[in-house]
């Protein structure tokens, strides 16, 4: 398997770029590219360098990985050698020359021309040899690089390598030069290294200059924006140093990563770099509750858990437009933050993070000896399994050289990463995998860095310290436990989802690894839109700061990306998950008090020829989901095919408006029970007469299966109704004990009505027709006396239903017929039950015309006065519902428990119509419902 930037590579130019633009000097010798390469089994004493070499490997790339062009594991009991000749270009030299390996895993030595110059331990971070003295002279001279890599056979960081291949959540080993390899001239003092922090409550930047030298003296550092000097300095070398920036200093964000330049002159050496000015901390919303804060304000961190694996170059990506390609992606579908996931990458994906704005949480590298089963899923069992991190042979830490040397690489990664402006999070130790004495690291992590947030324990193993209370859910429904509500940490869903989707011929073997498996696109989107709407969704109302969904892309035989692993493939819609990640961040600013509601769009297709509502196993026909402007959608499969049984719902429900009543009619059939009613409201007197009946099963019914196909029927003592379709119009007639009526819902010619397939997930679906603006005429007979239906001031609604339901769900239905400036208005409108299904319910209908509101529109009622007027919102509508009678009901039939409150009122406003012109809307008659049923 190949990526589109490995299959362009070119082996004598490889990942040319300056490997570190947080310090950047203009001396700069890439070494990437072809070495000659050996491997040699380890023996005692002193290896001599090989006689033979194997043959040539590309750098940086590991022999494991394709794109090295060696195919070869490297075992525990083996070294890797690398060869190559180098001659230092005329002019090069300055007083110093250093080589600088970005990583290389895991313990190396250096030589040249046969002389050891240096070496480093450890597999993920960057270390420098000052090989000066080693290439006086006329070259050329020859570097050869000594590796060994005992991968997960010992204590050392390891990653998610395996040894023994890839299987599950752990991946394929990989050894040797995985990071850029290269060499700078400086002169006798140089900037070693350049701390840079901001500090945004005093508008000031606090630098610190290391002098490689060790000599004492002054630096110059100039600070500028947008090429313009902002502030210039002269600051102690080895001692930080605070410049003040001004009153208005332009703040780092996701929506505005605006990088501060800053130049550094240290006698005959300059170097740039960059910072950002921004904050990140924890906090009280403005309920009390934990929340993330950037820059002081709460902010939702809405993450993608990112391995940083290539299935061409392993650890290595293969260009750099690869690298901001997964970052621009993530950037795109909505997401704020990635959980850079037991990786330390090279410096530039950190400088890609930085400009493109995308905040980063750092998990530090695990290590241990192999981890016990029974510790490491136990808490994926038991969820409050728990277990005290001071035991460290438990937890695989029982050597105290792996722990000391763990925290020495945790250290240096701080170190490393401290200027980085994107890094918001330090994150030591993932569900267990090596834990220790957690605590101690938190506060070990603080004394290095106080600026950032510590999740000290991702996942489990909570020993209740760090900022976060971190949870992993992964085999059941997430939902905010009330012992993380009311956390004083910041409460944070680390990780999530991991739903699985293969898609053919991008794949990396024919194992499959994910935790919810799904075999078409349009069931796995629908299911992580799902996921976001019903479980993220509440638990951020509740006060969930952050969440890291599993994952950005495939790796492996783990298909639970939103993208394939060679990248190539994206499973989601961009625009619909970019939606629900909006609509995440509203529902989070709406609970903190930052912001208000704000209509989200959805694309829909219109679907123009009949089609099948199911397939023929019962399963939802993805050809289907849509809307309609005239009834198309067949539903005659619904309740049949082997997922067919249990949970469908069949209904008619009809309302009508007159000058002096308001009558509405149902009947249905839920499977296990039917419900009918009649609902008469003499608007004069306020008063209401309802007639109920359920039936047991479907008997006391007949529905057509499809719409106007055949006539309805409802016959009990309690209620008798007939609807009655012909070319022209629906007959309605029903009879109660004191209610009676006999109407006629005249369809115009080119009348329109909306039909909306709304998907939940392939086995739970609902078609709607939504018929508005109906003209009425008849008789209502209420107690004996007849009421007038008069023609052209009463108006019909019909509500169809048909479709395999959730058991637990909540909606909103406004409509609204009636006259204004003599056009004939119809509203329709619904929300909650079609969030993030990227199906809405929304139109008008005007003189018949409909005009679709492809929007999630913003609903608004005081929780505290049912009377008080309702708002309804978005791009085309601006409406104010004023209720003048409510209609309260509750069915407790234990299968079916329904609790609905019926307003009915007034519409005003205004509205927009397909040709972009506003229209007046004043004292339409409807109504809005607001239902929770379980059923």
């Amino acid at each position: 398997m190949i990526t589109p930037w490995g299959e362009a590579l070119d082996p004598d130019n490889v990942l040319p770029e300056y490997p570190r633009p947080q310090l950047v000097r203009a001396s700069y010798l890439s070494l990437n590219g072809r070495w000659d390469y050996a491997f040699t089994p380890v023996q005692p004493g002193t290896p001599a360098v090989p006689s033979h070499w194997d043959g040539e490997i590309v750098v940086p790339f590991s022999p494991e990985a394709s794109l090295s062009g060696v195919n070869r594991v490297l075992q525990p009991d083996e070294h890797l050698w690398y060869r190559r000749r180098l001659t230092l270009p005329d002019g090069f030299v300055r007083d110093r020359v250093l080589l600088h390996f970005g990583a290389v895993d895991q313990d190396c030595d250096v030589l040249i021309d046969g002389v050891r110059v240096g070496g480093h331990r450890g597999g993920y971070l960057p270390f420098t040899v000052d090989i000066t003295d080693a290439v006086v002279g006329v070259g050329p001279h020859e570097i050869v690089v000594r590796v060994r890599d005992v991968t997960d056979t010992s204590w050392r960081a390891k990653g998610k390598q395996r040894l023994g291949g890839s299987e599950g959540i752990w991946y394929s080993p990989q050894s040797g030069i995985w990071q850029s390899v290269w060499l700078e001239s400086v002169p006798t003092r140089w900037v070693e290294r350049l701390d840079l922090t901001p500090h945004l409550a005093t508008g000031e930047v606090e630098v610190t200059v290391i002098d490689g030298s060790g000599s004492i003296g002054t630096a110059e550092v100039r600070i500028l924006a947008e090429g313009g000097e902002l502030a210039q300095a002269e600051v102690p070398v080895g001692a930080p140093a605070r410049i003040a920036l001004g009153d208005d200093v332009r703040r780092w964000s996701p929506e505005d990563p605006f990088l501060h330049d800053v130049e550094v002159r240290l006698g005959d050496d300059v170097v740039t770099s960059y910072f950002g000015m921004r904050s990140f901390s924890m906090g009280p919303d403005g309920k009390g509750r934990a929340r993330l804060l950037l820059n002081g304000e709460p902010y939702l961190h809405a993450g993608l858990l990112d391995q940083g694996y290539w299935p061409d170059g392993l650890y290595t990506a293969p260009s750099d437009e690869a690298l901001i390609h997964d970052i621009r992606t993530a950037k795109d579908l909505g997401f704020t933050m990635l959980r850079k996931h037991i990786k330390i990458e090279p410096m530039r994906w950190y400088h890609h993070c930085d400009r493109l704005g995308v905040i980063v949480w750092q998990d530090m590298v695990n290590g241990g000896r192999p981890y016990n089963k029974v510790v490491i899923h136990g808490p994926v069992k038991v969820p409050r399994f728990w277990l005290n991190d001071r035991w460290h042979a438990l937890l695989g830490r029982g050597d105290e050289k792996g722990r000391q040397e763990f925290l020495a690489e945790l250290d240096a990664t701080v170190l490393l990463l401290r200027s980085v402006p994107s890094v918001a999070v330090w994150v030591p130790f993932n569900e267990g995998w090596g834990q220790f004495d957690s605590i101690a690291a938190t506060e070990r992590i603080r004394a290095l860095d106080p600026t950032r947030l510590v999740d000290h324990a991702s996942g489990w193993y909570d020993q209740g310290g760090g900022d976060l209370a971190s949870r992993h859910v992964y085999f059941r429904p997430y939902s905010l436990a009330g012992r993380d509500a009311v956390d004083p940490r910041a409460a944070v869903l680390s990780e999530y989802g991991g739903y699985s989707l293969r898609v053919p011929g991008h794949t990396w073997t024919d194992a499959e690894f994910g935790y919810l498996r799904f075999t078409g696109r349009p069931a796995f989107e629908r299911a992580f839109l799902r996921l976001q709407d019903t479980e993220v969704g509440p638990a951020i109302d509740g006060g969930l700061a952050a969440f890291v969904y599993t994952q950005l892309a495939d790796v492996e035989q783990e298909t639970n990306g939103l993208m394939t692993y060679d990248r190539r493939v994206l499973k989601v819609d961009a625009e619909q998950v970019r939606g629900s990640n909006r609509r995440l961040r509203q529902r989070h600013d709406r609970a903190t008090g930052t912001a208000p509601a704000a209509p989200l769009p959805v694309h829909e297709h219109e679907i123009t020829d009949p089609v099948s509502l199911t397939l023929p196993d019962g399963h939802l026909n993805p050809d289907a989901i849509g809307w309609t402007r005239t009834p198309l959608i067949s539903t005659d499969g619904v309740g049949r095919g082997r997922v067919g049984r249990g949970r469908n719902k069949r209904w008619e429900y009809w309302a009508v408006t007159t000058p002096t009543h308001i009558v509405a009619l149902v009947t249905s059939d839920l499977d296990y029970a039917a419900v009918h009613g009649i609902w008469l409201l003499d608007r004069a007197t306020g008063e209401t007469v309802s007639h109920d009946a359920i039936g047991a099963l479907g008997g006391s019914v007949k529905l057509p299966r499809t719409f106007g196909v055949g006539p309805v029927r409802t016959s009990t003592r309690a209620v008798k109704i007939a609807i009655d379709e012909d070319a022209g119009g629906t007959r309605l007639r029903g009879r109660g004990e004191r209610v009676s009526f006999d109407i006629y819902a005249d369809r115009p010619e080119g009348h329109e009505s909306l039909g909306v397939v709304v998907p939940w997930t392939r086995t739970l679906f609902q078609y709607t027709v939504k018929d508005v603006a109906r003209p009425a005429s008849g008789t209502i007979t209420v107690d004996g006396v007849s009421h007038e239906v008069p023609d052209g001031e009463s108006w019909a609604t019909m509500d169809h239903g048909r479709g395999r339901w959730p058991f637990d769900i909540q909606w909103f239905w406004g409509a609204g017929s009636g006259r204004t400036d003599g056009r004939v208005i119809g509203i329709q409108f619904g929300g909650l039950w079609t969030d993030d299904t990227g199906s809405v319910e929304n139109a008008l209908v005007v003189d018949g015309r409909l005009t679709k509101i492809s929007e999630e529109l913003v609903w608004e009622h005081s929780t505290t006065d049912p009377m008080a007027p309702w708002r309804v919102t978005g791009s085309d509508v601006d409406l104010t519902f004023t209720p003048f009678h409510l209609k309260e009901s509750v069915i407790d039939l234990m299968a079916f428990v329904g609790k609905t409150r019926q307003f009915f009122g007034h519409w005003d406003g205004r509205v927009r119509d397909e040709t972009g012109t506003w229209l007046r809307v004043a004292d339409v008659v409807g109504w809005i419902e607001a239902v929770h049923n379980r059923w």
